[in-house]
């Protein structure tokens, strides 16, 4: 009997800690999501509309921070890897990028008026720089936990949709939230300064409880040579080159930067088309950005099915034919568009976007275990920065595109926190970076995607066959592997 209430114990304790792990792992994609969603859908917006600055400066700013961000990307995966404390490699990245994120959120949509437009661009920069910092220290060490706490692809993909779903939910809070209240309380400065406390407020609570949550998750150590290796030698270029070699990983990262591309631009413009298009409030805005979510929510189910049962890369290519054909349909809408017309496609690009979302990361994870089972080394934090990098790259190329196109057509900015009157060429920019582009994006990933040739029930055999020689390091703060 003795026995059997120890198995039952020990059962119970490893049951509590995988949901531990689980939620952890839906708090953090919730905690980045809302933090970096309500400045893509809102941060341009707000530089054009409500600090004066124009469009194609605005998009420059955003441009520069995300490649400065990029680069930022690969260091802190490399030192993440081979960082030790009390609370493993990964948790001190997450601790310090949650108290970061939400500053910069506040300072951005917190501006003050200085009186001088290039001060104000100064600032905002600033802002951003502290915003896309915090970012990074979340996202990279995040990923790399879920990829090195099993070595079950099925509980990765449970993971992943956990993080999908926390991901859809912080696109809620950090999108349909902010433009609800700004359709309620107005669009001026003040009013974005709430939505920015607001936002951060649920940033940082998400942060520190994932934190407590992921204390005792499977943790691996660095290897003896990488901890011998001094912290501040990050060699961006062997990471590159290491990376880079790994087939699968370099086909998914192809398609993963048309992907950002088309997302990016689409997200980013979504609220000039309701605005200037469409000729709706930001309360409309908001209830697009919920039907999606909820679609996103309630797709997971039926995205996880499929991708056992017809495969990760058939379901990732469906959901990317799915979601550009959706983008294309806002060729038919101009204003007077019904809610129902709105609401559907709200729905659809939703469903899209979670299939693409849990099969795109589930299909990363498995390419990273692939170059484990390869090599021996554990390299996720690498993988995982330079992943972030290729994103932070192709989102900068997005921006800084869509800033100057709709410079060049001629967009007027305002200091009032209304669009101001826009020309036909502006109108018409704006509708091809709502339609066209979003899907000749999803386009060039779908066609990528047939190079792809990882299967993942071999990497599973070649990993069972091989586990002897990967048993993970002892973690030297004696916490559980």
């Amino acid at each position: 009997m003795a026995t059997g209430s120890g198995r039952a114990a020990h059962a119970g304790a490893a049951s509590s800690r995988a949901w531990s792990i689980r939620i952890g792992s839906l708090l953090i994609p919730l905690a980045h999501a809302a933090g970096q969603n309500v400045v893509t859908v809102l941060g341009l917006r707000f530089m054009t509309d409500s600090l004066a600055i124009s469009a194609g400066t605005a998009g420059l700013i955003f441009a520069l921070v995300k490649i400065y961000d990029g680069f930022l990307d690969p260091t802190v995966g490399a030192w993440s890897d081979r960082f030790q404390s009390k609370w493993g490699r990964r948790l001190p990245f997450l601790f310090a990028g949650g108290l970061a994120m939400p500053l910069g959120v506040v300072m951005l949509f917190g501006a003050p008026d200085v009186g001088s437009v290039l001060l104000t661009e100064a600032f905002v920069t600033l802002a951003l720089i502290i915003h896309a910092s915090g970012y990074t220290l979340m996202t990279i060490p995040g990923f790399a936990m879920v990829v090195e706490s099993s070595t079950d692809p099925d509980e990765r993909a449970r993971l992943m949709a956990w993080r999908t779903y926390g991901n859809a939910v912080g696109t809620l809070l950090g999108s349909t939230l902010p433009t609800w209240l700004l359709g309620m309380i107005g669009p001026g400065r003040q009013s974005h300064l709430i939505l920015a406390v607001l936002v951060g407020a649920i940033v940082f609570v998400a942060t520190t409880a994932a934190v407590r949550l992921l204390r005792n998750a499977p943790r691996t150590a660095p290897s003896a040579e990488a901890a011998r290796k001094p912290r501040g030698r990050f060699e961006l270029w062997r990471q590159l080159v290491v990376v880079w070699a790994n087939k699968p990983f370099q086909i998914l990262a192809i398609a993963h930067v048309f992907l950002l591309f088309g997302t990016v631009i689409g997200s980013a413009t979504l609220a000039y088309f309701t605005r200037v298009v469409l000729k709706v409030g930001d309360a409309t805005l908001g209830t697009y950005f919920m039907l999606s979510t909820v679609a996103m929510v309630l797709s997971m189910p039926a995205w996880v099915f499929g991708s056992r049962h017809l495969g990760r890369k058939a379901c990732y290519m469906i959901a990317l034919a799915v979601y550009g054909a959706n983008h294309l349909t806002w060729l038919l809408a101009g204003p007077g568009e019904s809610t129902l017309g709105i609401g559907a496609r709200a729905l659809v690009g939703g469903f899209a976007g979670g299939g693409m979302i849990l099969c795109a990361y589930a299909l990363l994870s498995d390419a990273v275990r692939y170059d484990f089972v390869r090599s021996g080394e554990r390299r996720e934090g690498a993988f995982a920065g330079i992943t972030t990098l290729l994103d932070k790259l192709s989102s900068a190329a997005s921006l800084a595109a869509l800033g100057a196109f709709l410079s060049a057509m001629g967009y007027v900015s305002s200091a009032s926190g209304a669009s101001g009157t826009q020309g036909a060429d502006a109108e018409w920019a704006i509708m091809m970076c709502e339609s066209v582009i979003p899907a000749l994006a999803m386009a060039g990933a779908f066609i990528t995607m047939c190079f792809y040739r990882l299967d993942a029930g071999e990497l599973a055999l070649a990993e069972t066959t091989a586990a002897p020689a990967l048993d993970p390091a002892v973690d030297p703060t004696g916490e559980p592997t």
